[in-house]
């Protein structure tokens, strides 16, 4: 995402979402913590964000999960079960 020239405004988020700032036990988790949770590497937390499938915040230079958006996350992921043809 490129920054806005000099003098220009910053675009609005397109997001039809309202954002609400939470305090800290909010629910909001760091690329670490969902990676331990998930157990995988948090660089996969990061390919996942960069690609659209998981939704996260930046809070500065930081990215942070919402509770939400890993259950949702897990809830499109999940696999049906097969029944097997006797």
């Amino acid at each position: 995402m490129s920054r806005p020239a000099l003098g220009e405004r910053p675009r609005a988020c397109k997001s039809s979402h309202a954002l609400s700032v939470d305090p800290p036990s909010s629910g909001l988790y760091s690329v670490r913590e969902v990676a331990g949770q998930l157990g995988v590497h948090p660089e996969t937390i990061r390919r996942l964000i960069h690609d659209g499938r998981l939704d996260a915040v930046r809070v500065g230079r930081v990215l942070r999960v919402h509770k939400h958006a890993v259950d949702s996350f897990l809830a499109c992921q999940r696999v049906k079960p097969t029944r097997l043809s006797d």
